[in-house]
């Protein structure tokens, strides 16, 4: 990556990594906030499940702000927001203002997953936007495995309270930065086309594409929100097999999105796609296969998070960045649409596998994810063409 690139995908990335932090930097914090306050589980435990309706609920908001008043104010208006937000919450004297803020300091944490995959598709080649969009997901694998160990560390010297004072002053020093690399316009913004979510759904390389990135990603949504009661119930461990897990996972996803450039650039965009694909849902069968005849272990669950997070590191910057090759008009809603569907797509995932999650058989987990996996490969084979490049593609065979 060129260093201009790097100077734009770098605070991108900041910003996207600030904005998570809010959520898993601040989960170690939530029993010492229901001792402070005095409030029960429920309570505190709605501190996170407000944040991630906001966060939800946002992307559509912030589809819109990126349409109509540019990346740069919406960047600005999401970092402004979510200062005030953690500065509030530091200060919350009560549990219902803290509730009030945690919901809209989710929709300020929506601004940088909207903006930052949308500017780096359009200012970047297309070589370039992969490797953004891998560095991005880098963040983003990082964040949830780092963010709640920092904040571990950080309760030993403050309270909940001191997690938001940090928060805001990582969004205070990575303000400057970001607002400076955004641009006010995407560039060849033009207005005159039709962006609607309507003419997206039209789109059918758009919709299958945005399919199979969202149903990928949900199963890694749905495998990581299970492990912590797989590694208790299926594999009688504690909580250190399941941050050992994490770090595995999110390790070798680091390091193939590290040379995912390469690798699209290598074997074309397509098929890094469509290999991941098979990949994952070849991991997934074989998985369930095993599963039936052979207990269930750590050294299995290591090797299938890392070939899994493999994986998805080889398809999942190349689908990113097919996805919102559309015009620049409409990025804004297809980076919503597309991180909308795959918050949608984990919750389901998730939800589908918890009746399952207290036996012993990793076989239920197993099979949701092989659900959310062949689905995703099915929308992919064969690899869909944008309706232009199919036209042309039919002139050239009938010449």
């Amino acid at each position: 990556m060129q260093s201009a690139s790097i100077k734009t995908v770098l605070p991108l990335s900041l910003v996207t990594g600030a904005s998570m932090l809010a959520m898993d930097f601040y989960l170690p914090a939530v029993p010492n906030l229901q001792t402070s306050l005095g409030i029960d589980v429920t309570l505190a435990q709605a501190t996170i499940a407000i944040f991630l309706t906001g966060l939800a609920a946002s992307q559509l908001l912030w589809a819109e702000a990126l349409t109509r008043i540019g990346p740069r104010r919406s960047v600005t208006i999401g970092i402004v927001l979510l200062i005030a937000t953690s500065i509030g919450g530091a200060l919350a004297s009560s549990i219902d203002v803290l509730l009030a803020l945690r919901f809209v300091q989710g929709i300020a944490a929506g601004a940088a997953m909207v903006v930052a995959p949308s500017v780096v598709r359009a200012t970047l080649s297309d070589e370039d936007a992969v490797r953004g969009s891998a560095a991005i997901g880098m963040v983003e694998a990082l964040v949830p495995a780092a963010g709640p160990l920092l904040g571990t560390v950080l309760l030993a010297y403050t309270d909940w309270r001191g997690i938001f004072w940090v928060l805001a002053a990582l969004a205070l020093i990575v303000m400057p930065f970001v607002i400076r690399v955004t641009p006010r316009e995407l560039p060849g913004l033009d207005r005159t086309v039709d962006a609607s979510f309507g003419t997206l759904f039209k789109n059918r390389k758009f919709r299958r594409l945005a399919a199979c990135h969202a149903l990928s990603f949900g199963a890694l949504i749905t495998y990581v929100a299970s492990l912590p009661q797989l590694t208790v119930h299926a594999l009688g461990l504690g909580p250190s097999a399941f941050s050992t897990l994490q770090i595995i996972g999110v390790a070798s996803f680091i390091v193939v999105a590290s040379q995912a450039g390469a690798i699209s650039k290598r074997f074309g965009t397509a098929r890094a796609i469509q290999a991941g694909a098979w990949a994952q849902a070849l991991l997934c069968a074989a998985a369930v296969g095993l599963s039936v005849f052979v207990p269930p272990s750590f050294s299995a669950a290591a090797i299938f998070s890392c070939i899994f997070c493999a994986a998805l590191a080889v398809r999942g910057p190349a689908t990113f960045s097919e996805v919102l090759a559309v015009p620049p008009a409409q990025m804004g809603r297809a980076s919503a649409l597309l991180i909308l569907g795959v918050l949608v797509a984990g919750a389901l995932g998730t939800q589908l596998a918890a009746p399952f999650m207290a036996g012993r058989s990793t076989a239920p987990l197993m099979l949701v994810m092989l659900g959310l996996c062949v689905t995703s490969l099915i929308t992919v084979l064969p690899y869909p063409e944008n309706e232009e490049e199919a036209s042309c593609s039919a002139s050239s065979t009938l010449r």
